[in-house]
């Protein structure tokens, strides 16, 4: 804001006189910084909001692997068959394809590390992957270990 400097004399009379607002210089930078932030504001903006949004047939694919996960978990050790499965179709599910794999893995290290095996261990490595039709793929991990009897 730009102030009159000759206006002392008639403060006393109109004491908004002296004031004379924003300049056309004032405005023109004002106008071309908003046109330079908005843009940039709305694109960081409409990201944020189209990742936080979970669409419905993402869900559905979570709810599909976990409900998969529970079926091979629920069986004893010994029961739960090494396997690995190409992707199939989900059976009421249409669109939906899944596979899983079932293999020994070891656990040992400082700090614990995780690894593949061929021999027979007590810790078995579960993996449920579902993609949706859009070829989103959702995945689900477990670890089953072998408890004493």
């Amino acid at each position: 804001m730009i102030v009159n400097q000759g206006c002392n004399e008639r403060k006393d009379q109109f004491p908004h006189a002296c004031v004379r607002g924003f300049t056309i210089i004032e405005m023109v930078i004002f106008i071309v910084m908003a046109g330079i932030f908005v843009p940039l504001a709305y694109i960081a903006f409409s990201s944020a909001v189209k990742e936080g949004a979970t669409p419905e047939s993402i869900t559905k694919a979570r709810f599909v692997a976990e409900q998969k996960m529970e079926n091979l978990t629920k069986d004893i050790f010994d029961n739960i068959a090494i396997t690995s499965t190409s992707y199939t179709a989900v059976p009421g599910y249409t669109g939906y394809e899944w596979k899983w794999t079932v293999g020994y893995i070891t656990y040992s290290g400082s700090p614990p590390v995780i690894s593949d095996t061929g021999s027979a261990t007590n810790y078995k490595k579960i993996i449920v992957y579902v993609k949706e039709p859009k070829g989103y793929e959702y995945t689900v991990n477990t670890i089953v270990t072998k408890r004493p009897t």
